[in-house]
């Protein structure tokens, strides 16, 4: 057995999860672009503001998830009163 293999097993699992949220939030991103073109293409236009909002939030949840957390948190106090 190798240092490496025994170094791997010990890790806590963050790189995999990150990853695994990057890859699933790449694809879901795809799939409302490619959702809003068609919505683009028929001039549904509630439905494509809809999509690219959503975008807007998947996007800030996958690549600055510390932030986004940050200013949901920052809101619900505003919202709150705490």
């Amino acid at each position: 057995m190798s240092a490496d293999t025994v170094t791997l097993a010990l890790t806590s699992g963050a790189d995999l999860k990150t990853w695994v949220f990057l890859i699933a939030g790449n694809i879901f991103l795809i799939i409302l672009v490619v959702r809003s073109i068609g919505h683009y293409a028929k001039r549904e236009w509630g439905e494509l503001i809809g999509h690219v909002i959503t975008g807007i939030l998947v996007a800030g949840f996958v690549f600055a998830t510390d932030t986004t957390k940050n200013m949901f948190v920052e809101i619900f106090n505003k919202v709150a009163g705490a």
